[in-house]
């Protein structure tokens, strides 16, 4: 061969080296337009957020860490209740707490890998249409070792990101094989951690259910890093079925759940909060009095009967305040 030839397919090889890298990149750029940003726990689109504030929870929070911290089997981690009882203040705090967390000392990678904090008010945060591409847009932001393949994935069938595309496919390709990408890396690793609020803000029960029927079958898949999904939900009944399928199940660690040994119950709405809602409470009465001076405090008394009127409701204490 020519010295002419070899130069020939040198630059072939460059060329062909930098349309690949220009349409990766373009499959990057289209993940992260379709990548529902105010889903993610911390958006300003939720703005103010809901959490715990310090000294209340302390007891589910415990609880719900316990889980986090367990590198035996995946877990779905299912806390529900009624309407304002503070789902969303203990998702965005645990959320919170995980992002700070390192996989391993070395490296800043975290363990909070992804999150989706479902809406009914957004159209992009109502469907599940967007949940994977949304997922799997952070878990690459978060772990760079894997955009690659994930860009590849998109390029390869960019019909991915079609809200339209069936649940089933999405999860296959931008969740259960990107995981499994990281394996390796991060074995012996604490688990991975994925956060999603409020699913019955989901507005399609069909769509719900599959959903969690894909994500359940993801878990049981074998060659996963340990991962957990803290999911949140009011107990709705469509809700309650899916989550007592014979798939599922398994998987599932239910809270509210009594507790053994003392008999005690872990909830949203436990005899514990009344004293959480006293903090709420006067925390927010200080609050007001930083920015009025002159609007007296109330008794502890009077910020107990507040509390009763609340009736465990997190919600009503804060619509009380407003």
């Amino acid at each position: 061969m020519s010295d002419d030839q070899c130069q020939y397919f040198h630059l072939l090889s460059l060329a062909c080296s930098l349309t690949s890298l220009i349409v990766l990149q373009g499959s990057w750029a289209k993940l992260s337009e379709v990548a529902v940003k105010g889903a993610q726990y911390n958006s300003r689109e939720r703005q103010p957020h809901p959490k715990c504030l310090q000294g209340t929870r302390v007891d589910l929070l415990k609880y719900i860490h316990g889980f986090l911290d367990d590198t035996e089997k995946n877990r779905l981690i299912w806390l529900h209740g009624t309407a304002g009882v503070g789902k969303s203040a203990v998702a965005f705090t645990v959320a919170d707490k995980m992002k700070d967390l390192k996989v391993a000392e070395e490296t800043n990678e975290k363990r909070l890998a992804g999150t989706f904090f479902f809406s009914r008010k957004h159209t992009k945060r109502c469907t599940a249409g967007y949940f994977f591409a949304t997922l799997v847009y952070q878990l690459a932001t978060k772990f760079p070792s894997i955009r690659n393949y994930v860009n590849e994935a998109i390029r390869d069938n960019p019909a991915l990101l079609d809200p339209d595309e069936p649940l089933c496919d999405q999860m296959e390709a931008l969740f259960l094989k990107p995981l499994r990408k990281l394996q390796f890396r991060l074995r012996g690793c604490p688990p991975l951690l994925f956060v999603v609020d409020a699913l019955d803000e989901c507005t399609s029960e069909p769509e719900l259910t599959d959903l969690i029927l894909s994500l359940a079958q993801a878990l049981r898949e074998p060659g996963l890093p340990v991962t957990h999904i803290l999911l949140t939900s009011r107990s709705e009944s469509h809700i309650i079925k899916v989550f007592q399928n014979d798939e599922v199940r398994p998987l599932v660690c239910e809270i509210p759940v009594r507790t053994s040994g003392e008999g005690g119950i872990i909830s949203l709405d436990g005899a514990d909060v009344d004293n959480d809602i006293c903090t709420f409470l006067r925390h927010s009465f200080v609050e007001l009095g930083s920015r009025h001076p002159d609007f007296p405090q109330p008794s502890e008394v009077e910020v107990a009967k507040l509390a009763t009127r609340a009736g465990r409701r997190f919600i009503v204490a804060s619509t009380m305040m407003k």
